[in-house]
């Protein structure tokens, strides 16, 4: 059931992803024929784009992590045998877990002295706390995504495939 739910949330993730890169080519679009042609640009597009790219990293990565398709270098995992393999998926998994769980917390952290500040942006006035626990919020759960990989290959319910 757990396993149903990744996959729901990854699905959920991975279109969230492509609405907010679309929303961030649509207003690049639209500020620069606005400022090249009308003469005028959109008003806080680099507010507009700073939020976006910020939260499309944050969402991109449960994804990323449940589906191991960050950036690896595998210098030495093509010679070993299953066993040591396995002991290196979980070993790297945990350690991405714990990782993830000291951003995901400092995240947190700094969102509530975001909240106590009442920080908002310059031009368009947007709350940042918002922003910076939606990123804890997502951190914590590809945290929980290495764990469920960590959990996986433990009891054989993810196939071990050497790198190439």
């Amino acid at each position: 059931m757990l396993k149903n739910i990744f996959e729901i949330s990854n699905k959920l993730l991975l279109s969230l992803c492509v609405l907010s890169l679309t929303i961030l080519v649509l207003i690049t679009v639209i500020d620069v024929f606005g400022r090249y042609l009308l003469g005028s640009p959109l008003p806080g597009t680099t507010e507009i784009t700073e939020i976006i790219l910020g939260l499309l990293i944050y969402i991109g990565l449960p994804y990323i992590c449940r589906n191991e398709e960050h950036v690896s270098v595998s210098l030495f995992s093509n010679y070993l045998n299953k066993s040591f393999l396995k002991v290196q998926k979980v070993l790297v998994n945990l350690i991405v877990f714990i990782l993830l769980c000291i951003i995901a917390t400092q995240l947190y952290r700094h969102g509530i002295d975001l909240y106590s500040y009442n920080e908002i942006t310059t031009y368009l006035e947007i709350p940042k706390a918002p922003i910076a626990f939606s990123m804890a919020l997502l951190t914590m759960l590809a945290a929980v995504s290495t764990l469920l990989n960590c959990y996986e290959y433990l009891f054989n319910q993810k196939l071990l495939i050497k790198n190439e």
